[in-house]
């Protein structure tokens, strides 16, 4: 049991026998609403690790049950009291989002928006997934982007993906395969500056590490698009390239992230030392 199961665990105990809520309400309990597709997914997980939890007890703001709930809903009386709108609120859980959420903006006081300097390495840092485990991938590149390194950590992830708290998820793998590489940047799968709390999965890794990070996402989290650049609260923070949104992680700024970015760039929507890293980590979760 993960975790993150452990603190849910807590709340569906917490739900008496006749009652529901729903997976927003215990999403909100938990410090953020965007939780609540994550909620059901990790309610199904309990239900089969163990049954006796009352995970049947949440349903979807629409009234849907989870598959194998309706019987024991109908028994205690769930079903009738959903159906009034009379939902259960009383929870008394760890926010672990909203926590999540205030450690992310006292770091990012930390964060130095810097040029990068001369970058002869560059690494690019992936993560990927079969069922609940996990294989970070880190791999270095020279300037003629020859291989140098290749950097494995198997994990188990403790969090389930929910937006924009991506790191807490992935970074228990990413942080050590990068710790044993040598690099002047690392590019990640991920957010830096382009995020709701100006920290995202880039620049976390940076400052862990004390190194220059880069962001290259295949989607933006915040910001409106103008003229090959995302803009927010009136700042340029990411620009657009080749289909990819690169933003600066940890000392780096925007134009020398681009800069790089597009220097270690061959094809595709990223860095050639991303495309690497992510290809290496699919290949090494079917490994032993």
């Amino acid at each position: 049991m993960t975790a993150f199961q452990r603190i849910l665990r807590r709340a569906l105990e917490q739900i008496p026998y006749g009652e529901v809520t729903t997976f927003k309400i215990i999403a909100e309990a938990l410090g953020d609403v965007r939780a609540s597709l994550a909620i059901r997914n990790e309610c199904l997980k309990l239900s089969k690790i163990d049954p006796d939890i009352p995970w049947w007890r949440v349903v979807s703001s629409k009234l849907e049950l989870m598959p194998g709930a309706e019987e024991k809903l109908r028994e205690e009386g769930g079903i009738e009291r959903a159906k009034m709108g009379k939902f259960f609120r009383e929870l008394d859980v760890w926010p672990i989002f909203k926590v999540m959420a205030i450690d992310q903006i006292k770091l990012s006081e930390s964060l130095i928006l810097s040029e990068l300097g001369n970058v002869s390495v560059a690494a690019g840092v992936d993560v990927s997934y079969i069922d609940d485990r996990a294989v970070a991938c880190c791999v270095t590149v020279d300037e003629e982007l020859r291989i140098m390194e290749v950097r494995l950590e198997r994990f188990s992830p403790q969090i389930p993906y929910v937006p924009t708290y991506l790191a807490f998820r992935e970074l228990r793998g990413m942080l050590p395969a990068a710790m044993k590489c040598d690099f002047d940047v690392i590019f990640v799968d991920g957010h830096g500056l382009l995020h709701p709390r100006g920290l995202g999965e880039a620049s976390h890794l940076g400052l862990l590490l004390g190194k220059p990070s880069v962001g290259v996402a295949k989607s933006k989290l915040i910001g409106e698009i103008e003229g090959g650049y995302v803009k927010f609260m009136g700042k340029e923070v990411a620009a657009l390239y080749r289909g990819g949104f690169i933003s600066p992680g940890h000392l780096s700024n925007l134009e020398s992230a681009l800069k790089t970015a597009i220097k270690f760039w061959r094809e595709g929507n990223q860095p050639f030392p991303l495309k690497l890293a992510h290809s290496l980590s699919k290949s090494a979760k079917f490994s032993d």
